[in-house]
């Protein structure tokens, strides 16, 4: 069992020499060293005075082990909680502006529908012109009869008649 004198040796263990990400070295540092500040006040408050440097290094020597493993827990608890908010922050920015954009496009695509729509409007009225047009030149036709045949008896008729 290792035995820390002074904050150097716990942050050496917890951020130096640790495997683990620096991150949660450090915030593990944290939660020990809050622990420290909270012992110093319990001390304060029931001692009539803070506690001296070797009270302090005391201390340091009285953490062992478990204390270390138990500020890592809280350290990757805290860091999961804050890590959940921020992808939870992000991914409501996100999905606004994704509801904005749409909202906008949508804005876009009517402001383009009356020049569209005009569009379409003289391109049937041409189409309908057009369709009037060949359906007149039919109907001439097969209402005057014009036959080949019809149309050579009218030749010969006329030939026939001078």
């Amino acid at each position: 069992m290792a035995k820390f004198s002074g904050p150097e040796e716990i942050y050496r263990e917890l951020v130096d020499d640790s495997d683990e990400s620096w991150i949660l070295g450090l915030v593990a540092f944290a939660v020990i060293e809050e622990q420290r500040v909270e012992w110093m006040r319990h001390q304060e408050s029931n001692n009539a005075g803070l506690p001296g440097p070797e009270e302090i290094r005391e201390w340091y020597e009285q953490q062992s082990e478990s204390v270390l493993l138990r500020a890592k827990g809280t350290a990757e608890n805290v860091l999961n909680v804050y890590s959940n908010e921020v992808v939870e922050s992000y991914l409501v920015d996100h999905q606004r502006s994704i509801e904005e954009g749409i909202v906008v496009g949508e804005i876009r695509d009517l402001k383009a529908f009356w020049p569209q729509f005009g569009v379409n409007l003289a391109g049937g009225f041409i189409s309908a012109l057009l369709f009037a047009a060949l359906l007149t030149v039919v109907a001439f036709f097969v209402l005057n009869d014009a036959s080949p045949v019809e149309i050579g008896r009218e030749i010969r008729q006329q030939i026939e008649e001078q």
